[in-house]
């Protein structure tokens, strides 16, 4: 914590501690001193209460260092125990002396009915001074726990970002250099569409460089990346009917990028592009009352290979475990099918 924070939060408690002692002694000495005014009732409450603090803070700052470990010196718990008790010792006798040498005679202008020392005498410095530390050490405590849980959230939101950095990056899909492979032949073929895959790559790596890295993007954003990658998907896998639907509410509705492509991306790569015979791909995304509705089916070979998806697919769970809590995943791994169905509620 920072110390100028933690000194004011100590000067609000104290002053906050100082007021309620205050009515305190204003009763007392109502009840005592009944011939006393209400002013002058008031005055003698006030300092005679910060006389008493002159016992009560120094005791309560012993008291916290012994506790925090401060003094190096004391290094087992019987010499902090014996330190926490010689510090009361010595702040009750000075709150007796105080008391008993300088408010009663000269603030009140009356002789203390009972000896300096008197049990009775001692037992009441005692309980206030007691009462001052522990109620600061608990003060102080609550303080010290907060603070601490802000720094573990804190550590723990870093830890999160970190993870989730690298778990974008190992989403990156490897179709680059198919990409390029397949421009370059419809390059030699001269063909119409050859500008338009251009583009559409271009857009995808200006999507996975620049928007991937923020923490959230746009739906629409998501879904206009999720369109170029399968337009440019279609070029390899000619052979594979690819049908996209979506209906979105709110376009506005921000989502982690990259998260929903990762299906999209595994349903072309150890799905259609498999299958030999009506290959095909179905994606539905609804988006309605911050509520999301994802689904991905395609058609697969019996006996393909699983191995390969499943750090993918522990990845993405990793992801969603991190970034929506309240969202449910259900994979059906048929022999010819898979459908992946996804819901994440937004907050």
């Amino acid at each position: 914590m920072e110390l100028k924070r933690k000194i004011k939060y100590h000067f609000y408690f104290w002053l906050a501690y100082f007021v309620f002692e205050i009515n305190a002694q204003f009763l007392y000495l109502q009840e005592v001193f009944k011939n006393f005014s209400l002013q002058k009732t008031l005055y003698l409450s006030i300092i005679s209460e910060f006389s008493f603090l002159i016992t009560e803070i120094p005791a309560f700052y012993f008291i916290l260092a012994i506790v925090d470990n401060k003094f190096r010196s004391l290094k087992n718990v019987y010499l902090k125990f014996s330190a926490t008790i010689l510090v009361f010792v010595i702040f009750i006798i000075l709150y007796r002396v105080l008391s008993h040498d300088l408010i009663y005679p000269y603030y009140f202008n009356v002789q203390e009915e009972i000896s300096r020392f008197s049990q009775f005498g001692i037992f009441t410095a005692l309980m206030n001074v007691v009462f001052a530390v522990a109620i600061g050490l608990g003060f102080e405590k609550f303080i010290q726990q907060n603070e601490m849980q802000k720094k573990l959230t804190e550590i723990s939101k870093e830890k999160s970002d970190a993870e989730l950095k690298l778990l974008k990056t190992q989403i990156n899909p490897h179709f680059l250099f198919n990409t390029l492979n397949n421009i370059y032949g419809l390059s030699l073929k001269k063909s119409e569409d050859t500008p338009e895959i251009i583009l559409k790559l271009s857009k995808i790596m200006r999507y996975n460089i620049f928007d991937s890295a923020k923490d959230k993007v746009s739906v629409q954003k998501e879904i206009e990346n999720i369109q170029d990658f399968i337009d440019i998907q279609k070029i390899r896998h000619k052979s594979v009917n690819v049908e996209f639907n979506h209906i979105i509410d709110n376009s506005s509705q921000e989502i982690s990028p990259l998260i929903l492509l990762h299906f999209v991306e595994n349903a072309f790569k150890h799905g259609a592009s498999e299958s030999r015979f009506n290959s095909f791909i179905k994606i539905n995304l609804k988006l309605e009352n911050q509520i999301l509705f994802y689904e991905v089916e395609n058609s697969k070979e019996h006996n393909v290979h699983k191995d390969s998806t499943k750090i993918g697919l522990n990845n993405i769970k990793r992801q969603l475990e991190l970034l929506y809590p309240k969202h449910s995943l259900s994979i059906n791994d048929a022999e010819d099918l898979y459908f992946v169905t996804l819901k994440i509620l937004f907050e």
